[in-house]
C-alpha cells in the first residue's frame, strides 16, 4: 500500500531517512575526491548501517538478504 498524504508521520520518517542517505553518499563522493580512506570508511559503514535499518524495518525476512 502506498504513502497516503494525510500519513504526516510516514513521511517525515521516509524524508528522513532519505536525508540520511544524501548525506552518506556526500560524504563517501567527498572522501572518495579527497582521498580520505578513513572518511571514506566511515561514510560506507554508517551508509551500510543505514540501509541495514531501513531492510530490518521494511523488508520482510524472506527477502532481507
Amino acid at each position: 500500500m502506498a504513502v497516503q498524504m494525510g500519513d504526516h508521520n510516514k513521511i517525515k520518517y521516509i524524508n528522513l531517512m532519505m536525508e540520511e542517505i544524501h548525506a552518506e553518499t556526500d560524504s563517501i563522493y567527498e572522501s572518495m575526491m579527497d582521498e580520505d580512506e578513513e572518511g571514506l570508511i566511515r561514510a560506507l559503514h554508517r551508509l551500510s548501517s543505514l540501509i541495514n535499518q531501513i531492510k530490518s524495518n521494511h523488508v520482510g525476512e524472506h527477502q532481507a538478504s
